[in-house]
């Protein structure tokens, strides 16, 4: 028999498909969450969006905008609670998490876009730096074969 808080949390991931999208990017070993995990991806360099819940404090709100101003990357504020996140992360609350996928970022600009138009320009931003990144990537550097 399964336990009624389980099935209730699975229905509730699959209504949000942005949930759905980031918890898959945790699985995939894609995202960051937390404020030192985000700190760490962004000073490797491979961070691609930052994401923000709607009712994190004034200091993980700071953090946020200070590291994704730094590198460069769109900070997105989730439709979502802290709880909310949390749970599609695994964890109890998760105010500020991150994506290191290119790929990943952009489909999830791509949700929140759909369902709010003033994540246009951040979806656009991110779909040409993808694709950027996939047309680079398909060009192989051959070596001379050493003698």
């Amino acid at each position: 028999m399964t336990h009624w808080k389980n099935s209730w949390r699975r229905r509730e991931m699959t209504d949000n498909g942005i949930l759905s999208l980031l918890g898959l990017a945790k699985r995939a070993g894609k995202l960051a969450a937390g404020d030192d995990p985000v700190r760490e991806l962004a000073q490797d360099g491979v961070i691609r969006a930052v994401f923000l819940a709607s009712d994190a404090g004034a200091a993980s709100s700071r953090q946020a905008a200070f590291t994704a101003g730094k590198e460069g990357v769109p900070l997105l504020t989730l439709p979502v609670t802290k709880a909310e996140l949390g749970g599609a992360l695994g964890r109890q609350s998760c105010a500020l998490c991150a994506l290191s996928d290119s790929g990943f970022a952009a489909k999830a600009a791509e949700k929140l876009a759909a369902a709010d138009p003033s994540f246009a320009e951040a979806a656009k931003a991110l779909a040409e730096k993808h694709a950027r990144i996939q047309s680079r990537r398909g060009v192989k550097k051959h070596r001379a074969p050493d003698a």
